[in-house]
Parts: C-alpha cells; sequence; structure tokens
C-alpha cells in the first residue's frame, strides 16, 4: 500500500483481517481506522509505517549501505541536517574549537550529539573529524569544510547520513 491507492476484494469482517490477508505485520504498521472496524463496501484504510519498524528498516538499509560502499565498521549512526562551511569563514582565523586547522575532511558538530575528536564518514563526503563547534550547529546539524566556494555551494544544505567510526 505505501503511499498507492488500491481497490481490493476480501473476504475479510474487520481491517484487520484485512490488513493481515494482504501480508502486513501488524507489529510494523498502523492503521487507520481501527482493527477492529467492521469492513463495509468502499472502506478506505491507511497503514503507515510506525516509528520503531521505520527506525528498524532505516538500520537495515544503513548497514547494506556500509557493506556495499564499504563504509568502514561504525559504532552509531545519524541522520543529520548538514552544511557547508570554508576555512575562512567565522572569525576563527581558520583555526576550529579544537585548535585544528580548517580544511576538508573536518567537520562541526554538537559536542552533545557527537563528541569532538570523533572519527567519522559521510557518504558524498568521505572520512571526517569531528574537530569543530558553531553557534548554529545545535543537536543533529552538522557543518562540513570544503575547500572552495563553488563547492561549498554546490553542496548546499542537505540530509546526510553521519556515522560515527569505530
Amino acid at each position: 500500500f505505501w503511499g498507492d491507492t488500491q481497490q481490493v476484494m476480501t473476504s475479510g469482517r474487520t481491517v484487520g483481517d484485512v490488513v493481515a490477508e494482504y501480508g502486513y505485520n501488524m507489529n510494523e504498521v498502523d492503521v487507520s481506522p481501527g482493527v477492529e472496524t467492521p469492513v463495509t463496501a468502499h472502506l478506505a484504510i491507511q497503514l503507515t509505517e510506525n516509528e520503531q519498524a521505520a527506525e528498524q528498516r532505516r538500520a537495515r538499509e544503513r548497514e547494506a549501505e556500509r557493506v556495499s560502499r564499504g563504509i568502514p565498521r561504525y559504532r552509531a549512526a545519524y541522520t543529520m541536517r548538514a552544511s557547508a562551511y570554508l576555512p575562512s569563514d567565522g572569525g576563527g582565523a581558520g583555526i576550529t574549537a579544537t585548535g585544528m586547522a580548517a580544511r576538508r575532511g573536518v567537520v562541526a558538530v554538537d559536542p552533545n550529539v557527537i563528541p569532538l575528536g570523533s572519527r567519522l564518514y559521510i557518504p558524498g563526503y568521505g572520512e571526517a573529524i569531528a574537530a569543530d563547534t558553531g553557534g548554529a550547529i545545535v543537536g543533529n546539524t552538522i557543518d562540513l569544510c570544503m575547500e572552495s566556494y563553488d563547492e561549498a555551494i554546490q553542496f548546499g544544505r542537505r540530509s546526510v547520513e553521519v556515522y560515527v567510526l569505530e
């Protein structure tokens, strides 16, 4: 069903019967109307993946990507909102919060989420070290240091997977 509208014929008496008849695991979906609702002609049933099933699916997808792309072993993975910055941005004269020179491969994180000094892997960017912070870097946000203005503009803002390496 996921995003599709389907007309189906069923012998099910309740919404739960129909959901089971079509092979959906009741532990993985939220159903509207409720599973005890009697089936009537033209009844619309909406299935949505519940949060626990969605997180399990995302974890399986991350592991499959790690294996297929050769992502190094990791101890945590986050979906984060990413932006790009240049070494000359801000008032630090190209020096990060940890004293490193800002360059490609250095990223700014919220140290309450990812500890400074952590080794990271970001698909599409590569390996990095969490060595900087920033006033706008709060929660699941990350700022990737780029080598050129054009590269930073081309990157823009996007959602990325961030793997904290072992």
